[in-house]
C-alpha cells in the first residue's frame, strides 16, 4: 500500500523452530522516502497463535 512518501507491505509467513515446531506470524514493514531515499523504516512481527488474524 502507498500514500504520498509512505510505503507499507504486510506480510504473512511460518518458520519451522529447532524443535520441529512450526510457528506462524504476521509481519510489516513500513517505509518513508524523502528526496527519493528511504529515510525512515518501521518492521515488527507479531506471532499468530489463535487464526490467520490473531
Amino acid at each position: 500500500m502507498e500514500q504520498d512518501d509512505t510505503v507499507m507491505a504486510e506480510l504473512v509467513g511460518s518458520v519451522r523452530r529447532d524443535t520441529g515446531d512450526e510457528t506462524r506470524m504476521s509481519m510489516a514493514e513500513v517505509f518513508v522516502m524523502r528526496d527519493g531515499k528511504l529515510a525512515e523504516r518501521r518492521a515488527w512481527v507479531i506471532e499468530l497463535k489463535e487464526n490467520d488474524h490473531r
